[in-house]
């Protein structure tokens, strides 16, 4: 409700309590009782009709009840009474009480009320249960200023009893009738609070850079192809779903654990937390989907590191992981941390170089010392540049890489043996007894060409690693033999292994 509509009600309610034109204010009797300062609702409608221009019956009724919504006008005896053409007893609200006046009073206001009634005599103006609980409510709530207000409201009494028999009960149920409008009963609505309506949009004149936005706007929106058909979108949109459905507990609800939304297990949490010794075999395959799914799993993103670590390529997945760190450190620390990470990973000859272009080395420089763009964010085109980079060439070699199926494989016995995942990275299981350890990721390779993954295995061996991962049929088995410390490749789970199919490998203990 805006201002100008109160005022046209004050003017109204002006027009009403005055002495010459205004309403007739009496004390009526009503079953032998008598009511100070009241009106009855035909009073109302008729002075409604005889002031106002081009008013009928209708109108002035409508009118008169809005009135008693907003609280101008209130019964005297039944609260909620809507205001009909007969003898039913109502007043005026003083202009203290007026929304306009006071349109949101503070909670130490009604806790002042409320003491106030419980001073008083019980039976006439105790507590409903709704005030009850506000009371006990305020008073938890505005404990650490409670004397104040229990002394505010002695005071208040005592000067109430010194007014006249009538002026105590009309300004009595004035007050009474303010508080129903801004403290409603429960299920009661209420006119005075704010709608949180649609708000209209001021028209602003565009400058340079709104044009500027516009354009840069427009520009990734003809990156990310807009004018794909619907056809298509929904084709990809039922695919991925498709593929993520056995993988949601709530579409394809898991047997053993079963899903703690539906029974009181948290089990499957546990197994899928992020410091587990073993991930579940549902967890390693969905790092087969792509690299997001891969690296937003705090496991995976270990498992890749070590992977990268063994190729002598970590550094662009340190870059990426010190970048997502530097968006969510505090804001003091946002300074120091992006001169370390340009030190460590950008300048010519850093410890830790990656492989960035001129022009995205240069685009870096340049958002370091534009104040336009946030510090924390200027090495975002360095990060897409290295993450579409490794999308492109780590992620797929580490899908077909021996560390990727070593994971699988060390899910898939989770249920037999507690074996943490980190062994299986390059060990390819649990030692043996009378076994010699096994080398580190450092000197796991003789060197570059012994480092390729596609060179540790045979021709056969290469045709099987071309079938989807998830078909653990026809993952190959790599023995190791008792007498001799190489690895032994078979095609298959029940094919015999060939020795001529083996590959020595340095297993010197570190």
């Amino acid at each position: 409700m805006g201002s100008a509509t109160f005022h046209k009600m004050d003017a109204l309610c002006v027009q009403m309590m005055s002495p010459e034109i205004g309403l007739p204010v009496k004390g009526q009797k009503y079953f032998r009782t008598f009511v100070p300062a009241s009106f009855t609702g035909t009073e109302l409608i008729e002075w409604l009709i005889s002031n106002l221009l081009d008013v009928d019956q209708a109108e002035a009724l409508h009118l008169a009840n809005q009135l008693c919504i907003f609280g101008y006008v209130f019964p005297v005896f039944e609260a909620t009474a809507p205001i009909k053409e007969d003898n039913c007893l109502f007043r005026l609200q003083i202009p203290y009480f007026w929304p306009s006046h006071n349109l949101q009073p503070d909670n130490v206001e009604y806790a002042i009320f409320l003491s106030k009634r419980l001073l008083r005599n019980e039976e006439k103006h105790g507590l409903v249960e709704h005030e009850a609980e506000s009371y006990q409510r305020l008073r938890e709530l505005l404990g650490h200023m409670w004397d104040f207000i229990q002394s505010q409201a002695e005071m208040q009494l005592k000067m109430f009893k010194e007014k006249k028999k009538a002026d105590k009960v009309v300004f009595d149920s004035q007050e009474k009738a303010y508080w129903r409008i801004h403290r409603p009963p429960p299920g009661t609505a209420s006119c005075i609070e704010e709608r949180y309506g649609k708000q209209e949009k001021k028209v602003k004149k565009k400058g340079s850079k709104d044009y500027q936005r516009e354009i840069e706007r427009l520009k990734q929106i003809l990156k990310i192809k807009p004018w794909l058909k619907s056809a298509k979108s929904l084709e990809t949109l039922v695919s991925w779903c498709d593929q993520f459905a056995n993988y949601d507990p709530m579409l394809s609800p898991p047997r053993d654990p079963a899903n703690p939304w539906v029974v009181d297990d948290p089990m499957l949490w546990q197994l899928n937390a992020d410091n587990v010794e073993v991930p579940t075999e549902k967890r390693v395959l969905r790092w087969g989907f792509s690299i997001q799914e891969l690296i937003k799993d705090p496991i995976g993103r270990q498992v890749l590191e070590s992977f990268l670590e063994s190729e002598f390529s970590q550094e662009n997945i340190k870059f990426w992981q010190a970048v997502q760190d530097l968006k969510y450190s505090p804001s003091s620390e946002v300074s120091r941390k992006v001169e370390a990470i340009y030190n460590e990973f950008l300048v010519s000859g850093a410890p830790c170089q990656v492989n960035v272009d001129s022009q995205t080395l240069e685009s870096v420089n340049k958002s370091m010392h534009e104040e336009s763009i946030p510090l924390r964010y200027c090495f975002s085109q360095a990060e897409e540049h290295i993450f579409i980079l490794m999308s492109k060439d780590s992620y797929p070699r580490f899908a077909r890489s021996e560390i990727y199926r070593n994971m699988l494989a060390a899910a898939q016995q989770q249920g037999s043996k507690k074996l943490g995942w980190s062994s299986f990275l390059f060990n390819h299981g649990p030692l043996k007894k009378g076994q010699p350890a096994r080398t580190s990721p450092q000197s796991f390779y003789k060197n570059k060409e012994e480092g390729s993954m596609g060179r540790l295995l045979t021709a056969d061996f290469q045709t099987t690693t071309k079938r989807a991962i998830t078909d653990t049929n026809d993952l190959p088995v790599i023995v190791q033999s008792k007498s001799s410390p190489t690895f032994l490749v078979a095609s298959g789970p029940s094919d015999t292994v060939e020795p001529s199919s083996s590959v020595d490998l340095d297993l010197s203990a570190k």
